[in-house]
């Protein structure tokens, strides 16, 4: 019987540099974790390039780097100019792997490409999405040498609801820096004392986009139900930015309109809560990872997540973690690692958060099972030889 081969792959045998295609501008958990990707093949010595908008927040950080970025202009992901322009990225840097990392780049690329004979294309999908079996998904999906998920749950739906073989389909988990989850004591303090939290008083967090569909609105509600039913036993921090869906003439960021209307409602929110201050409304962190280890609960109430990078951390840092059951979340919190709740209830989630604290010997077991899972499925030292193996073609 022939053996697998599952040594690591080497730098030097991935042919040629691989450009990452991310031409989003916001600064969500999807563009955090494509950055922290390319830092970690950088640091392997993998030869890369970016492509990305001019606004994207990450280009300064890569340049100084020394990793070529390459800009490429807003438009249609049908416009010949655009895929002109990676043609021209292609002769210029002699790309032997594209990887796309958003749909509409995705079909950019293939569309670019499309009758190239020696041309290598990956895909790796983060976001939810609806069937798509129609000529032009069939067309594009021919050019996808693999389509990465992240979890077993989005690989079923791949088959499912896309024109992808079993072949092309790949799980590769989400990486994370497990060294980075620790903080000294002081600062953990240094968190609880900026936030205004009293002694005993726990703190309920979430981080995510301010969008709708993330549940921000039912995640204020239970912070409301709570003050009333608990006064002064939860603290709630809602951590997270708006959408940008580009720059105006003068380069102040557009937001998307559901975005934006969530985020007053928050704001308002914020203030309704002044005189027992238990909800407070935090932009984005670079260092976030004190707050979650400053953090005795993690809420997700997405009404429909794939798969939460934000669920990992949570776990990762020990926080008790609890999730609307849909999606990937239901996956994540499978084995008595966190409470799954309805969603769109913010009721649903003041309950659970009840329950927990009124359990402490269930809550320690299901926190001592999700760090265990989070180390062994989600580290960087599991998931990075899987990219590399991938991008040398093995």
């Amino acid at each position: 019987m022939k053996r697998k081969n599952n040594a690591v792959a080497l730098p030097e045998q991935i042919l040629g540099p691989v450009a990452h295609v991310m031409t989003s501008v916001s600064r969500g958990g999807l563009e955090l974790y494509v950055r922290e990707l390319i830092l970690k093949l950088h640091a392997k010595k993998v030869q890369q390039v970016i492509v990305c908008d001019q606004h994207a927040f990450m280009q300064a950080e890569f340049k100084a780097l020394g990793i070529p970025v390459e800009f490429l202009t807003a438009g249609s992901r049908y416009s010949p100019a655009r895929m002109w322009r990676l043609h021209a990225i292609q002769r210029a840097h002699g790309i032997k792997i594209w990887h796309s990392h958003q749909r509409d780049d995705m079909i950019l690329v293939s569309l670019a490409f499309f009758f190239a004979k020696r041309f290598r294309h990956i895909f790796s999908l983060y976001m939810g999405f609806a069937r798509k079996k129609d000529l032009l998904h069939r067309l594009v999906y021919r050019r996808v040498e693999k389509l990465v998920t992240t979890s077993e749950l989005m690989n079923s739906l791949a088959r499912e609801r896309l024109p992808v073989t079993a072949r092309q389909i790949a799980c590769i988990r989400y990486g994370r820096d497990d060294t980075a989850f620790a903080a000294s004591a002081a600062k953990i303090k240094a968190v609880r004392k900026m936030l205004g939290a009293r002694p005993g008083q726990n703190i309920v967090i979430s981080l995510c986009r301010l969008d709708p569909m993330k549940g921000v609105r039912e995640f204020a509600e239970a912070a409301r139900l709570l003050d009333y039913r608990m006064r002064g036993k939860f603290l709630f921090v809602q951590i997270g930015e708006r959408t940008i869906t580009g720059f105006d003439g003068e380069g102040r960021p557009v937001y998307l309109p559901e975005s934006e209307g969530v985020y007053r409602e928050l704001v308002a929110a914020e203030r309704g809560a002044q005189s027992t201050a238990y909800f407070k409304l935090l932009p984005f962190q670079k260092d976030f990872v004190p707050f979650l280890l400053a953090s005795d609960f993690f809420v997700l109430g997405s009404y429909d997540e794939m798969y939460s990078l934000s669920m990992i951390d949570a776990m990762m840092a020990g926080c008790f973690v609890i999730g609307t059951n849909n999606g990937g979340t239901t996956e994540q919190l499978q084995n008595e690692r966190g409470y799954l709740v309805e969603s769109k209830s913010g009721a649903a989630i003041a309950d659970a958060l009840i329950r927990a604290t009124r359990n402490a010997a269930e809550r320690k077991a299901m926190q001592k099972a999700a760090q265990a899972w989070i180390l062994k499925e989600h580290t960087w030292k599991a998931v990075l030889p899987q990219w590399l193996a991938l991008y040398a073609g093995r």
